[in-house]
């Protein structure tokens, strides 16, 4: 079964249509995506909208529970709470709706799918654990992979059973091994942040455990305009470029 994992979207519609026709080219079996696809960008509505209409298996992810929980929404950056106090007058009461159906997590084929860190946060960043600790965040969850985004960079932590290794993952293919566990930041399909300015996802194919990084190049001037022109923080679009 080949899955493809999307995180990040954030509102960039020309970023998602992008992947969304390169998955059209890959027979991929299911989709899912990680949550954030709501803000910084100017289009959450429409994202949402293509979401619901392809029936693809959703997360919360931090910025979607801000939505609906203040606590959440005071807890972000300056940007980013600016950002969507103007992103909650853009998107309609439908999508409302469907944000407050979101799971925090989903498990599927011995995969689990959370947008910060397992078993279930969705405003950690695994970036600030310590190594130490990472032993410790696999033995909080039962499946062998876990997807995460939230960070909108790439990355691959591997655990052998003693200790957890990690590496950067690159534009290419990697052979998982069956007896390791692995938890797999996927980066952002709207806003990376690992000075690659691409649209990145992933697909794992659970039959030859193969993990395939795919890094596809949109219309990003197109989308960092339609920012401006939405009246959302001029920095949304200069990361984007």
């Amino acid at each position: 079964m080949k899955i493809a994992v999307l995180a990040d979207i954030h509102g960039n519609l020309e970023a998602f249509q992008t992947v969304l026709e390169d998955l059209d080219q890959q027979a991929v079996d299911a989709v899912y995506c990680l949550g954030d696809f709501i803000d910084y960008g100017a289009d959450s509505e429409e994202v949402a909208r293509e979401i619901i209409r392809r029936n693809i298996p959703t997360i919360m992810g931090n910025h979607e529970y801000a939505l609906l929980d203040d606590q959440i929404l005071n807890n972000l950056t300056d940007i980013a709470y600016e950002s969507l106090i103007i992103t909650k007058k853009l998107i309609s009461e439908a999508t409302l709706d469907f944000i407050r159906t979101l799971p925090i997590y989903l498990v599927a084929e011995n995969i689990r799918f959370v947008h910060g860190v397992p078993p279930d946060s969705l405003e950690d960043y695994i970036i600030y654990y310590p190594d130490r600790y990472l032993n410790y965040i696999f033995q909080s969850f039962p499946e062998q992979i876990a997807f995460i985004g939230h960070t909108h960079t790439l990355g691959l932590y591997t655990y052998n059973g003693n200790y957890v290794v990690i590496e950067s993952l690159h534009e290419r293919e990697y052979s998982l091994d069956p007896q390791k566990r692995y938890i797999i930041n996927i980066g952002s399909v709207g806003q990376p942040r690992d000075n690659n300015k691409q649209a990145k996802y992933v697909i794992y194919n659970n039959q030859t455990k193969i993990l395939t990084i795919r890094f596809l190049t949109y219309d990003a001037e197109q989308a960092a305009n339609k920012i401006i022109k939405a009246g959302l923080p001029e920095y949304n679009a200069i990361r984007l470029l």
